[in-house]
């Protein structure tokens, strides 16, 4: 009789289960209306009829409500793009790979795999991000706590074994100890990784004195207070000049929170 019960009931659940899982027309109308799970799932529908332009465009639409698989889906799709495709002028490739970081970030702070996959190999890479075996650890590790059969772990796993073939003892156990204490959380904005360009901004060198210093960033020349355009990466970025001292430059850079110290190279 218990085993009856059992079946009974297992069978009683699956009708339910079928009988309440939402039709196509009904995710459509959801997604229609601004709900970004139903836009989630509708872009998964597009995703299955390898429709990945309107999937784009669904996904796009929860990410930007907070969504955070759609985050991590649009984030891979961006990130697999900017790597991937023939034709892109630099500057669109940088563009697009900003991007993708923005979302997969996004996404890997709230817990998504796909996006804590994603993030540690960027890590790892160093090429839209500053290089950093220590973080590509820890994304890693944090998408490898998964199914065996799910892509995102088994992506993480790989990740964070090949950070661990470049890393020492202490940065393994910085790298276990902030794997421990994440806590998926909305990311704040001082959270967002530096983009790697930012490294492409140098000081080439320092004329004058006292108010009256000069510093050549760039190759473009800045007093105190000056502001202008540099080109790195395939981009022109605003520069505000704050301070120049004896061997370093205090700037503003455009997009960018707080001043950043430019120093000579040998320093």
């Amino acid at each position: 009789m218990k085993i009856l019960f059992f079946v009974l009931t297992f069978a009683a659940t699956c009708v339910f289960a079928q009988t309440t899982a939402p039709s196509l027309e009904q995710i459509k109308i959801a997604a229609d209306a601004g709900d970004p799970a139903a836009q989630d799932k509708l872009a998964e529908r597009f995703m299955s009829r390898a429709d990945t332009a309107q999937a784009e465009i669904w996904y796009r639409k929860a990410a930007e409500r907070g969504f955070a698989h759609s985050q991590g889906k649009l984030g891979n799709m961006l990130l697999m793009r900017s790597r991937m495709s023939v034709g892109l002028k630099p500057v669109e490739r940088a563009a697009m790979g900003e991007e993708a970081v923005k979302w997969i970030t996004l996404a890997a702070n709230q817990g998504d795999k796909r996006g804590q996959a994603d993030f540690a190999d960027i890590c790892l890479e160093g090429k839209l991000v500053k290089p950093d075996l220590v973080e590509a650890y820890k994304w890693g590790e944090l998408a490898s706590q998964g199914s065996m059969m799910n892509v995102a772990a088994i992506a993480g796993r790989s990740t964070r074994d090949a950070a661990i073939l470049k890393m020492n003892a202490d940065q393994i156990a910085e790298a276990r100890k902030r794997a421990a204490a994440f806590v998926p959380h909305q990311m704040q904005k001082s959270e967002m990784p530096e983009p790697s360009w930012v490294r492409q901004i140098k000081l080439n060198g320092i004329s004058g004195t006292g108010e009256h210093r000069l510093a050549v960033i760039n190759n473009l020349t800045f007093q105190k207070g000056d502001a202008g355009k540099i080109k790195v990466a395939g981009k022109t970025v605003m520069i505000h000049c704050i301070e120049v001292k004896e061997s370093s430059v205090l700037v503003t850079v455009e997009g960018l929170d707080g001043q950043r110290e430019l120093k000579m190279a040998s320093q």
